[in-house]
């Protein structure tokens, strides 16, 4: 069974461009990006970039990701 802290939530290109630097992300593939270090593909698919974070609600930026939410 797949726990809700295990799911991948990808960002939006708008919510990537928020996101502060040096903010870690995981990729589809597992690998992590740091923003502000790595090189990320812009790639879009169904509205999401191939980035984003697990278990976004106990992330030190949930309350940012509270804001992205709202706005959908």
């Amino acid at each position: 069974m797949v726990k809700f802290a295990d799911t991948l939530w990808l960002f939006t290109q708008e919510e990537f461009d928020q996101l502060p630097l040096w903010t870690t992300l995981i990729s589809i593939n597992g690998n992590t990006h740091t923003k502000g270090i790595d090189n990320f593909d812009y790639d879009t698919r169904y509205g999401c970039i191939a980035y984003g974070v697990r278990d976004p609600n106990n992330h030190p930026l949930a309350e940012l990701f509270l804001t992205f939410r709202l706005r959908n």
